[in-house]
């Protein structure tokens, strides 16, 4: 549970031991928790999915989000919206002065989008791989973008790409009190026994 005044982003998730080595920590600013399973400390992250207007318009946002929790990922925010400039703006803050910036912000603020954030073991990079390459043409079949995505200016999804960005990302999206921590009972037959 978040206590007030602490960020959604930084709370510890639920059930997270305490790691016995100091090798297992993990700083409080970053969306993790550390665990140890069978001796092995397995790192529980946060990450910033965009099921983008394409996919919305497309009809793909619950196949999309469907393979996401069919992998054994817990979704723990979740929001239809339509952005501002503003919004889209601080989103692609890092491509400012970029010569496609102007078009990033004008597809992401073109219609609804879905935000959600993805909880699990290694979040990040899994997430990454079951989305595929940027460039659909690249993407490997079985990944989002190489099953249903035709060019990259439609790449029908957006994931954080590390624990940094996925801090900031989740800090712009979501507020305080908008991520949900909770358990599952099929964790037990997704995630490994801890201890």
């Amino acid at each position: 549970m978040l206590r007030p005044g602490r960020r959604a982003t930084v709370a510890p998730l639920p059930n997270a031991e305490a790691p016995p080595r100091a090798s297992c920590r993990r700083p409080a600013t970053l969306p993790i928790a550390s665990t140890v399973r069978r001796g092995i400390c397995a790192v529980t992250e946060r990450t910033l999915v965009l099921v983008k207007p394409d996919a919305v318009q497309r009809q793909l946002a619950g196949r999309i989000m469907a393979r996401y929790e069919e992998r054994g990922l817990k979704i723990v925010g979740l929001k239809l919206v339509h952005i501002d400039r503003e919004l889209a703006e601080r989103h692609y803050a890092v491509h400012k002065g970029k010569p496609f910036f102007e078009g990033l912000v004008a597809f992401i603020t073109s219609g609804p989008l879905v935000a959600l954030v993805l909880e699990g073991p290694d979040a990040i990079s899994l997430v990454r791989t079951m989305n595929g390459a940027t460039k659909p043409a690249e993407a490997a079949p079985g990944t989002i973008r190489g099953d249903l995505a035709v060019e990259m200016g439609q790449n029908l999804v957006h994931a954080s790409d590390s624990l940094d960005s996925a801090a900031t990302e989740l800090a712009i999206w979501f507020g305080p009190g908008e991520l949900l921590a909770y358990g599952r009972e099929i964790d037990r037959w997704v995630l490994s026994p801890k201890g």
